[in-house]
């Protein structure tokens, strides 16, 4: 996480999601950590997709929408 999102984080309640093709989504659990390290409030466990979401993923990505709202 580059340094000048770092301080934009802190105080702020935020949710992370993304998709990957690879691996085992150890990216997003970093981000995670590093958000924290920032300051943020994760406001729902974050959300990891392999490959193209399905219609699964689609309401697992809503529900987290509505988490942060």
């Amino acid at each position: 996480m580059a340094n000048q999102t770092a301080g934009a984080l802190s105080g702020k309640k935020v949710v992370l999601f993304g998709s990957y093709g690879w691996g085992d989504g150890e990216w997003l659990r970093t981000w995670e950590e590093e958000a924290k390290a920032a300051g943020a409030e994760i406001a729902a466990e974050s959300l990891a997709v392999n490959g193209m979401p399905d219609d699964d993923a689609v309401a697992d990505c809503e529900a987290l929408g509505k988490a942060l709202a």
